[in-house]
């Protein structure tokens, strides 16, 4: 018998976890993940206090902006008795469950931080070094690595004149924990995004007075929508996802749930909804600003000792804080810029997963380093079962010139600069890679109702465990019970749900 090809795997958050399990379903790879930290789950694994190292991080409000019949494993689904969209320790919790069903943390080293990966001098392996929690350094030997950091773990702050010199309290939204410090403060929050309306919203829900500093206007998105169910399971079928027209007007219809008219709130500054410029997810912005809680801006011109200066020429005075909510850098750590950019510094990545740039780029997999509209989780899961059926030799990568011409059609990321990827007809590239992608018309000779929900039903994760490698008895019954399974925990006591 043939022995096993070694698997590096950096990073034990849902991409680490989906890849090691992505590995042991093939025979022949031997899975080791190596985690900077004391605990599995990545982001999901929170702290009070940011980690050495840490990008992003949670507060401690956070709850999941997609719904959980959406943000799942495909083959390891959430209880149905869990709410819609679930507070972060809930989600650690079904993290924690999946790694413990696949038997996945004995293949985990923890406190290992992995600072340098190389090609050994033969070219054959790829010699890691890794640094324990004492600081001390050892080599390692694989044949294969996998990269599962996520992309954006480098904080950015923005610069502006005379920043230095201003007195009052400034942080990145991956520093923020909880609101008890800013009550009774005056606040400017920078952003336009989630994090910047939830931590706005809650700050001034404790008694601040803030003021929301945006470059530009955005949408904002609730979480639930039509028909009471969540945005998502609600509007991301085939139908809609798989065009682009289809899908924007979809969104910007959710948006006008509550806000027909965002001009009026001091927040629109585009005709048109856009999902990489100006959309939030925040379900208490409005009440915030209708209430007088939350006062719109637009962006900073400069910085005085105790003041903010916009561009408008507003200064707002004797300010006691700044929270940049102003998202992450495009890095990549621990392997050469070289293998990654293009002379632009524009990364090529085929399919997103594999870098086109080394000799062997079969040997090197990126996984869910990349940001798309929607949950990750799937995406993530989908990369890694491709990338292993490319270890194990079941799929063979194109040559260079064809991965060239590929990642020449896509969107590419820069090297402090990514964009959303439309994630539907990613998934169903990989998913076709794989062999697990269904067939519409296949399901209309052979189960109607199925082909029904394939076409107009919720692009649900568990699509791509109904057939080929990896396929999972559950797959069917969990598609077409994703709704009620959805809202099953919102029906109250027996005595509520059945009117009685």
């Amino acid at each position: 018998m043939a022995p096993k090809q070694r698997v590096a795997i950096v990073g034990a958050g849902v991409a680490g976890l989906v890849s090691i399990k992505s590995c042991l379903e093939e025979a022949g790879l031997e899975p080791t993940c190596f985690e900077r930290h004391d605990k599995l789950g990545g982001v999901w694994n929170y702290s009070p206090e940011l980690r050495p190292g840490q990008g992003p991080a949670l507060y401690n409000s956070v709850v999941c902006n997609d719904s959980k019949e959406m943000m799942t494993f495909s083959d390891f689904p959430y209880p149905k008795e869990n709410t819609p969209f679930m507070p972060h320790p809930m989600v650690l919790r079904h993290i924690q469950n999946y790694a413990k069903h696949f038997n996945i943390e004995k293949h985990i080293r923890f406190n290992a931080d992995v600072i340098d990966v190389q090609r050994n001098n033969d070219g054959k392996y790829w010699k890691l070094q890794i640094k324990d929690k004492d600081d001390k350094l050892s080599t390692e030997e694989f044949d294969y690595v996998m990269i599962c950091t996520s992309a954006f773990n480098k904080a950015f702050t923005p610069s502006y004149p005379g920043m230095e010199t201003f007195k009052g309290t400034k942080i990145h939204s991956n520093e923020y924990r909880e609101p008890s410090k800013f009550r009774g403060k005056k606040v400017v929050v920078v952003g336009g995004s989630h994090s910047a309306g939830e931590i706005s919203s809650e700050i001034a829900r404790s008694g601040a007075e803030v003021y929301l500093s945006m470059r530009h206007g955005f949408w904002i998105l609730p979480r639930i929508c039509k028909d009471g169910l969540p945005y998502d399971i609600s509007l991301l079928s085939r139908s809609v996802v798989m065009s682009g027209p289809k899908l924007m007007a979809a969104l910007e219809g959710a948006c006008k749930t509550r806000i027909n008219d965002h001009s009026k709130f001091g927040l629109q500054s585009k005709e048109i909804y856009s999902i990489d410029k100006g959309s939030m997810i925040c379900d208490d912005m409005q009440d915030r600003l209708a209430q007088g809680q939350i006062k719109p801006m637009v962006g900073i011109k400069e910085f005085q000792q105790n003041d903010v200066i916009f561009k408008d020429g507003t200064t707002l005075e004797n300010v006691d804080a700044v929270i940049f909510a102003t998202g992450y850098n495009f890095a990549v750590p621990a392997i050469d810029d070289s293998w990654l950019y293009d002379k632009s510094d524009k990364a090529e990545m085929y399919k997103y997963i594999f870098p086109a740039r080394l000799e062997h780029p079969e040997k090197l997999a990126l996984i869910n380093l990349l940001d798309n509209y929607g949950s990750h989780w799937p995406v993530a899961e989908l990369q890694a079962r491709v990338a292993v059926r490319v270890f194990a030799g079941h799929i063979v990568l194109p040559d260079k010139a064809t991965m060239k011409r590929d990642i020449d059609q896509r969107i590419k990321y820069e090297r402090n600069k990514y964009y959303y990827i439309p994630p539907g007809t990613y998934m169903e590239e990989l998913a076709d890679m794989i062999g697990v992608r269904p067939s519409f018309w296949r399901l209309l000779l052979t189960d109607p109702k199925l082909a029904m929900a394939f076409k107009y039903g919720p692009m649900v994760p568990y699509w791509y465990r109904l057939q080929g490698p990896g396929a999972w008895p559950g797959a069917r019954d969990r598609i077409l019970n994703a709704i009620e399974n959805t809202t099953y925990a919102l029906k109250g006591y027996p005595s509520v749900s059945e009117g009685k």
